[in-house]
């Protein structure tokens, strides 16, 4: 870190910290939180950025790309002007849930990443018109994402794992119309199933408790049939003594 070497943000925002060799942010960025706008610490060796950059209230962009990261911090997503982020470049595995908190955010690249997984609170991200995913590991995208359809404007997902191929065709990777009505055709599809479980579900508690109406019935029966049988008996011996008696008299 070049601890004697000055900066501060240009007059439009903008703070660039590129080729550094960076291992970590320097503190002295959180003290331009009053005027920082854009900033840009590329094509450093950074693993980590710190949960301080939250405290960047009036950051638009982010360009955090060609670093070490393996994840983002979830508080990043606090930032209520936060429009860009670029994150490419790193070796990101997971998105935090908190993504979804970013409601100003237009553009997220997260290309050239590791990425196993995209959260399904992504589609809280309701002005997100350009993503950015080609050249993961993701094996499908979250059926949530459908939401942004009509929204969403340039998606790329080439060159993620065979699994995605599945059910998208390599062919679309690249056309965000494509593969966001194959996304709502799966969640209707979804929702379907979902309801017909239910539906199974209730039939099937309802199949148990006229199983369990029909036992108990079964079992009125039967009582009701040795009651019938004892005071059947009870008769025939009340009839034969009678006679036995008239007999006697006779």
């Amino acid at each position: 870190m070049e601890d004697n070497e000055d900066y501060e943000p240009d007059a439009s925002g903008h703070l660039e910290l590129r080729y550094r060799g960076w291992t970590a942010i320097d503190p002295r960025v959180w003290s331009f939180a009053h005027c920082l706008l854009n900033l840009d610490v590329s094509f450093n060796q950074l693993k980590t950025l710190p949960d301080e950059i939250s405290n960047l209230h009036l950051l638009q962009e982010l360009n955090c790309s060609c670093n070490k990261l393996q994840s983002l911090p979830g508080s990043i997503f606090s930032l209520a002007w936060l429009r860009v982020i670029k994150a490419n470049g790193n070796a990101i595995t997971t998105i935090p849930k908190e993504i979804g908190q970013c409601k100003a955010l237009e553009s997220l690249n997260l290309s050239e990443n590791v990425l196993m997984t995209i959260p399904q609170e992504i589609a809280s991200c309701t002005r997100l018109q350009t993503l950015l995913l080609q050249n993961n590991c993701l094996p499908r995208l979250p059926l949530s994402l459908a939401a942004l359809s009509g929204q969403l404007q340039q998606l790329d997902i080439s060159n993620n794992s065979e699994e995605i191929i599945i059910t998208l065709p390599a062919k679309i990777h690249r056309d965000a119309n494509s593969i966001m009505w194959i996304l709502s055709l799966q969640q209707e599809k979804g929702h379907s199933i979902d309801r017909l479980k239910r539906e199974v579900n209730m039939l099937q508690h309802d199949n148990i408790s006229a199983e369990r109406e029909l036992a108990m019935e079964k079992d009125r029966i039967a009582t009701l049939e040795g009651q019938k049988t004892v005071l059947e008996n009870d008769i025939e011996s009340g009839f034969k003594k009678e006679n036995v008696g008239v007999l006697a008299r006779v």
